[in-house]
């Protein structure tokens, strides 16, 4: 599994309208980032590409995606300071892939309950 709502379970007392209700925020934040991280990197705004991959990283730690979220922070500080920016588009390409993973992990979860 890529997700773990258990933080969600926990701080919402297992209340699946709340639940809902954030898969919803995550899955809008996520189409919005997954089309602008490209475009950043298209354009070489690192400056903007690090402060979307830290706004994504706190909704991937909502979700309980940690592995993805220690990505995004490291593509933050990379970006952040214009380093190693040959590595940017495998990192975004990671998160998108992961994201796209976790939406339809979510999906079935809600479908179930």
């Amino acid at each position: 599994m890529i997700t773990d709502l258990s933080y969600l379970q926990s701080m919402s007392g297992s209340d699946s309208k709340f639940i809902r209700e954030m898969v919803e925020i995550f899955r809008e934040q996520i189409g919005e980032y997954s089309s602008e991280m490209p475009r950043l990197l298209a354009a070489s705004d690192y400056e903007n590409l690090s402060k979307i991959a830290h706004k994504a990283k706190s909704s991937l730690a909502v979700m309980g995606m940690h592995a993805e979220a220690d990505l995004l922070k490291d593509l933050e500080i990379k970006a952040h300071d214009s380093i190693e920016t040959h590595s940017y588009k495998e990192m975004i390409d990671r998160f998108i892939e992961r994201s796209a993973l976790a939406l339809n992990e979510l999906d079935e979860y809600l479908s179930n309950h």
